[in-house]
């Protein structure tokens, strides 16, 4: 039940990136910024910080398939970018202590090494380029920080359901 929970978990982080939060973004306000929403990432890469590389590879694979289906132009880019975020994320915990400090470090690294590696593959294929400066002050930073943000609203639930689910995992079967 406890998997089950951190699976709707993530797939309703999805759904809430994709429909609700682009009403409340900057540019709809009328600002400059470019925010993306990238909250299942968020949550992917909180999955594969407490429960492990492998879990959390299989969710970014998941996540980023589902993405590419539903939002993308190139089927396996996203499925590519949050499978190979999410395995490292899981291990630089496996290198490094796993505490609050750690882990959002680690969230923030790896939420703006996606948002590069997205933004160098549209480059190397795009027709009409975007300045590197431009996307970096306008889009990259902004997406970074909007999604640690998050990060810190999802801590704690996202630890309670993952220790929930090696709890589960920790029982013997008879």
């Amino acid at each position: 039940m406890s998997r089950f929970l951190l699976t709707l978990t993530v797939l309703l982080l999805f759904v809430l990136e994709g429909t609700v939060i682009q009403f409340v973004s900057p540019s709809a306000w009328g600002l400059s910024w470019m925010t993306v929403p990238r909250f299942a990432l968020v949550g992917t890469l909180l999955v594969s910080m407490f429960l492990g590389r492998r879990e959390g590879l299989y969710y970014g694979l998941a996540i980023g398939l589902l993405h590419d289906v539903l939002y993308g132009q190139v089927v396996g880019l996203y499925m590519m970018t949050m499978m190979v975020a999410s395995y490292f994320a899981g291990l630089i915990v496996v290198l490094f202590q796993r505490g609050f400090a750690m882990v959002f470090i680690t969230c923030g690294l790896i939420l703006f090494g996606h948002e590069w590696l997205l933004y160098s593959v549209h480059r190397l294929f795009a027709t009409s380029p975007i300045d590197v400066r431009w996307m970096l002050n306008w889009q990259i930073i902004p997406t970074t920080v909007l999604n640690i943000l998050f990060g810190l609203l999802i801590y704690l639930p996202m630890k309670r359901l993952c220790t929930a689910v090696i709890a589960r995992r920790e029982i013997p079967l008879e």
